[in-house]
C-alpha cells in the first residue's frame, strides 16, 4: 500500500466557486456519498474575523448545496458537515481500491488529495475515471505507507480529548454535549468526528492482528 499525493481540478463544483471568491483552504476531513448522485463532507474552514459569516453565507446558496451544519471553532475557524446534490468526488472514490484520508482546496481550482492506494493499479484506476468524469489529475508524490495511525490531525484531537476527559469512561465522566461545547462545535459534528476516528483506531487495531 502506497500513500499518495495528488492534485485534482474539477469541473465547476462549490469548492471551486468559493475559491474564487476567498482565500481561505477548505480542508475535507471525511467525504461519502449521499444519495444517487451527492455527496457527504466534513469540512474544517481556516479563516477568522467577519470572512466567516460571509463563507458560510455563500456555501448556502450554492446551487450544489442541500444542506449545511457549521459551528465556528473555539480556535479560529469553521468545522462542520455538508450536503450536496453532485460530488463527482464520492462517485469516483465508491468502489474504488483508494481510500481518501483527506483533500484540501488549493485556492487555484485544485484540490490536493491524500490518499491510501489499494490493490496494484488502483491509483491509475482512479485517475482514469476522474479523467472520465472531466477532472485534470497530477500525481505529486508517492510513499510506501508506514506503520502510523491513520487518524486526522482533528480527529486525533477530539478522540484523543474524548479519552483524557472521560467519555469513554463507565459512568461517563463528560457528556457528548459537554465535549461538543468544549470544542464549540455542535454535538452532531463531533458526533460525526469521534465516530470515524473510532472506526481508523478498530481497523488499524484488527489489521494488526493479523
Amino acid at each position: 500500500m502506497m500513500e499518495v499525493i495528488l492534485t485534482v481540478r474539477m469541473p465547476d463544483n462549490w469548492v471551486k466557486d468559493i475559491g474564487k471568491k476567498f482565500s481561505a483552504p477548505i480542508k475535507f476531513i471525511e467525504c461519502m456519498p449521499y444519495g444517487e448522485s451527492g455527496g457527504r463532507g466534513l469540512i474544517e474552514i481556516d479563516t477568522t474575523g467577519e470572512e466567516v459569516n460571509e463563507i458560510v453565507e455563500e456555501i448556502r446558496k450554492h446551487p450544489d448545496v442541500c444542506r449545511v451544519d457549521i459551528s465556528p471553532m473555539k480556535n479560529g475557524g469553521l468545522l462542520g458537515s455538508i450536503v450536496t446534490n453532485k460530488c463527482i468526488a464520492c462517485r469516483v472514490l465508491t468502489g474504488s481500491d483508494c481510500f481518501l484520508t483527506n483533500a484540501l482546496s488549493l485556492g487555484d481550482g485544485r484540490v490536493e488529495w491524500r490518499l491510501i492506494t489499494g490493490k496494484e493499479g488502483s491509483l491509475s484506476e482512479l485517475m482514469e475515471r476522474l479523467e472520465a468524469y472531466g477532472c485534470e489529475t497530477e500525481l505529486k508524490s508517492t510513499n510506501r505507507l508506514n506503520k502510523r495511525s491513520m487518524l486526522t490531525s482533528r480527529q486525533d484531537e477530539i478522540t484523543r480529548a474524548a479519552f483524557e476527559k472521560g467519555y469513554y469512561d463507565y459512568p461517563k465522566k463528560i457528556t457528548m454535549k459537554e465535549l461538543a461545547k468544549f470544542f464549540d462545535i455542535s454535538p452532531s459534528t463531533l458526533a460525526e468526528i469521534i465516530q470515524r476516528g473510532e472506526r481508523k483506531v478498530m481497523e488499524q487495531h484488527f489489521k494488526e492482528k493479523h
